[in-house]
């Protein structure tokens, strides 16, 4: 049975999926728009939301849980 696997793994490795998505949400929000898969997109709008939900509160437990996913000090500091 599949309960609960809902997320799309993209053909890479964990490891791999998760860099990606992260200089991906990186890139989004350095340049507002970029040019991707719609299976991509799909899975980079369920990483991002979250971190944009987050961000609209600024405290420091939330700039240092959106760090924690993206790593790029200019891309939290945009956000």
């Amino acid at each position: 049975m599949r309960h609960g696997k809902k997320i799309n793994h993209l053909g890479r490795k964990t490891a791999h999926r998760k860099a990606m998505l992260a200089n991906m949400a990186c890139s989004l929000i350095e340049h507002k728009r970029i040019n991707t898969t719609v299976a991509k997109a799909k899975a980079l709008k369920q990483f991002v939301e979250p971190l944009v939900t987050k961000s609209k509160e600024d405290t420091t437990h939330n700039r240092r849980l959106v760090f924690a996913k993206l790593r790029q000090k200019e891309a939290v500091t945009e956000l």
